[in-house]
């Protein structure tokens, strides 16, 4: 199916533009805020600092065989999961350097911000494809800002930026990221779909009615958000009854809010929902060829797999 363009998106959704004056990575893909990626090294956040020895530092096996070198591995201790849903997917992605040093307290409940979760999502992504740098994203080391509202001395221009250059529009329609604004609902879901996915389907904008769950305040949802949260779900369905693939379920919304028959739109996300979310990341397309699955943290912290030494 046809992916759309920032200006169609506009006609259809809100009649504002969602370019932010960016090029998107290719002509027929789009989202209300973005999706791409780029070749690069894997960036973990400036502020963690290892307590353990990366993955990849294992000696050679039987029959000559070194494994792949894979992301660095943190020890975690924060003293504030006992009890908390999703405590499993907090802690791989902490080992995988996702949100800094993983000691102390972690505040599940907590809210998170705009700029926080680009941050997360660039070192999430980073970590679970680290052995695949056509969909790794570069953090930023532009000297100036796509975005008015986000100066290069702000803590997350890196990850906002890098975001932004690697082909991901991620702001709104005035052109504005709102770094300090709190995630809400809506937001993260079409942020991390359109990552999962490459951009947003045309079929999924049009009808997003019928193809997104029934939601009792689904027409609440912002207009320029409906297209990627109907991908979200309706892409997963598809994948299950009509490919047959289920090992290509994404599951954002179900694993961020469990069974739910309201969605919230502008709820804001608490630090454990977006961790949940982020925990298991797409290929940045919509193919279902071999090597198009998700990955999740837990993937990249499995035994790596061994390859013939040199």
């Amino acid at each position: 199916m046809q992916k759309l363009t920032s200006l169609t998106v506009t006609a259809l959704c809100v009649a504002a533009t969602i370019a932010l004056g960016a090029c998107s990575k290719q002509a027929n893909s789009t989202t209300t805020e973005a999706s791409a990626s780029a070749e690069a090294s894997v960036a973990a956040e400036t502020s963690a600092s290892p307590a353990a020895t990366a993955s990849g530092e294992a000696s050679a096996g039987a029959g000559g065989m070194s494994p792949a070198p894979g992301p660095s591995v943190f020890t975690v201790a924060y003293t504030d999961l006992n009890g908390t849903f999703g405590s499993q997917q907090i802690q791989d992605l902490a080992k995988l350097g996702t949100f800094g040093d993983p000691s102390g307290t972690f505040n599940p409940t907590g809210t998170i911000t705009r700029g926080d979760f680009a941050r997360w999502l660039v070192n999430a992504n980073n970590a679970i494809w680290a052995n695949q740098p056509d969909r790794v994203i570069r953090p930023s080391q532009s000297t100036s800002s796509a975005f008015p509202d986000v100066p290069t001395s702000h803590p997350d221009f890196a990850y906002i930026q890098g975001m932004y250059d690697a082909g991901f529009s991620v702001g709104f329609p005035d052109k504005t990221f709102k770094p300090d604004d709190k995630l809400t609902h809506e937001q993260m879901i079409a942020i991390k779909e359109s990552v999962d996915r490459g951009g947003v389907d045309k079929y999924y904008v049009t009808w997003w009615q019928s193809t997104m769950p029934n939601w009792k305040d689904k027409a609440q949802i912002n207009t320029i958000f409906r297209g990627a949260i109907a991908e979200d779900s309706g892409l997963d369905r598809s994948v299950v009854s009509e490919w047959s693939l289920p090992t290509y379920v994404i599951g954002n919304v179900g694993r961020a809010f469990g069974a739910i028959a309201m969605f919230r739109p502008q709820q804001p996300v608490t630090r454990a929902e977006a961790a949940a979310v982020l925990w298991k990341i797409g290929p940045h397309s919509d193919h279902h060829g071999p090597g198009d699955a998700p990955r999740s943290a837990a993937d990249s912290l499995a035994p790596p797999s061994p390859t013939p030494s040199p």
